[in-house]
């Protein structure tokens, strides 16, 4: 099964990866993460090794100067072959750390053709769930720590906090527009634990398993 986990800057999904992986391998799931930013593994990712040299800080800071669409072929590439890298994999749950949605919606706003940008999103491969994570910009903004980039804020060099506050709330419009009409499941939680709680009960009747496995008895682990 393939999920696709999305939704703004400093939604938290980072940190909903970690906890589903320790919940997929505790019901006896195997696991596996994907994301754009394995390019700079090599191993991972060999056809990348041209990037080699370079460090994700600097090429986070290259695509905010990128001028469109070649910020969006770019970016295209990036989540189009992530999402090719999942389609190959054959464990249990994989996990499509990051998807186009973010970065779709972010580029329209900048302009970029719609054409280009729904025909890139065509050619994604497909995944089985795209989970949403929700948060507003200013509990984005509080989570970072001021740990902004300039693409985050609309290619503010500046990287001002009203700049990112102001971009994300309008990228976030766009995107949940989308959840609602494309049917995407919506997480919103103020806690991280809430939040995983909603992606166990989201994804537990369909993988088969339990939310909230029970621990194993005493003597039923003696017995072992």
């Amino acid at each position: 099964m393939i999920i696709a986990m999305d939704g703004p800057d400093g939604a938290g999904k980072s940190t909903q990866v970690k906890r589903l992986e320790s919940w997929a391998l505790g019901q006896g799931l195997s696991f596996r993460v994907v994301g754009k930013w394995q390019v700079f593994e090599e191993a991972r990712v060999p056809q990348a090794r041209f990037l080699r040299g370079s460090s994700l800080d600097e090429l986070r800071v290259c695509i905010a100067e990128m001028p469109n669409p070649a910020r969006m072929l770019f970016l295209g590439w990036l989540n189009t072959l992530a999402a090719e890298r999942a389609a190959a994999a054959q464990e249990d749950v994989v996990i499509l750390d990051g998807y186009w949605i973010k970065h779709a919606a972010t580029e329209l706003l900048a302009g970029c053709p719609k054409n280009l940008v729904d025909a890139i999103v065509e050619a994604m491969a497909p995944v089985d769930m795209v989970v949403f994570f929700d948060v507003t910009p200013e509990e984005a903004l509080r989570r970072k720590k001021g740990d902004i980039t300039p693409y985050e804020c609309g290619r503010d060099p500046e990287c001002r906090p009203e700049s990112f506050l102001t971009h994300q709330a309008a990228v976030r419009e766009v995107m949940l527009e989308w959840a609602d009409r494309r049917g995407w499941d919506v997480v919103r939680a103020n806690t991280a634990e809430a939040a995983a709680q909603q992606m166990r009960k989201l994804l537990a009747p369909r993988l088969g398993v339990e939310v909230n496995p029970r621990p194993v008895a005493a003597d039923a682990a003696t017995d072992r």
